[in-house]
């Protein structure tokens, strides 16, 4: 999930990561979580995310926060399927990752810090 803000909205954190907020806690299948979210229509991301065990990057500086994937114990992804992924490929065409499912995939990605 991307966000442009600390705070989303209960139903954008839903619509975005799959979980829904029910009495018995935040639940994704057959998986619950017992919390209950602070009252009110808007989630912190940084609290709600380490209450779900789920990580969390953020960029204040260009208004970017980054919820990841559901993890075993935040070291294992619970699948190897990629997220949704489009980015342009060299000649300015846009490439849709999901175009390579069920293929084996090497993603190699670099950052210059």
């Amino acid at each position: 999930m991307l966000a442009t803000s600390p705070r989303v909205s209960k139903t954008d954190f839903e619509a975005a990561t799959g979980w829904a907020f029910k009495p018995e806690g935040a639940c994704k299948g057959d998986v619950c979580i017992p919390l209950t979210p602070k009252p009110g229509a808007t989630l912190e991301l940084a609290d709600i995310t380490a209450r779900m065990g789920l990580p969390l990057v953020s960029e204040p500086a260009h208004d970017l926060w980054a919820v990841g994937p559901d993890s075993v114990g935040a070291k294992a992804l619970v699948s190897a399927e990629a997220p949704s992924l489009v980015l342009p490929d060299l000649d300015g065409n846009l490439f849709d990752l999901a175009s390579l499912r069920d293929k084996k995939v090497l993603i190699y990605a670099w950052a210059p810090y």
